[in-house]
């Protein structure tokens, strides 16, 4: 499992001073590239910008259990559910740091796309390699 700490900040909030809900997608998203970068040893971007390779998001499953506010850490976790010949599965997690509440969770499905075509392509080697490995 990959985990990345990070502090909600002011203009994540709605009026009411709670996380809005489309952020937290938004900090998945970050989380998964930190996870490219540190677990399959490309960074997201280089990922994008070279090998002209992303892996868009194409289902979604959330929950949300706990609301979370400015000013929280909150844990954000990366679990690898299932590797397929062109999507990648990710378990992700938010959870609050101060008391352990596990705030929100989501499976998403990732298709890798070529991104001049825009269609999918099999999960080049050197990436299967990194996200079948043993950890």
């Amino acid at each position: 499992m990959f985990s990345h700490l990070m502090t909600i900040r002011f203009g994540d909030t709605d009026p009411a001073g709670l996380v809005y809900y489309p952020n937290i997608f938004h900090y998945w998203h970050v989380a998964m590239e930190e996870f490219f970068a540190l677990h399959c040893g490309i960074s997201y971007d280089r990922l994008v910008r070279e090998q002209r390779i992303g892996f868009p998001t194409v289902q979604v499953q959330s929950q949300f259990l706990h609301p979370v506010f400015y000013g929280d850490v909150v844990e954000l976790r990366v679990q690898i559910a299932r590797v397929g010949r062109t999507s990648l599965t990710l378990d992700y997690k938010l959870k609050r740091v101060g008391d352990e509440a596990m705030c929100a969770n989501s499976e998403q499905v990732h298709v890798a796309m070529d991104l001049d075509t825009r269609r999918p392509v099999e999960i080049p080697q050197f990436l299967r390699d990194r996200l079948t490995a043993e950890t």
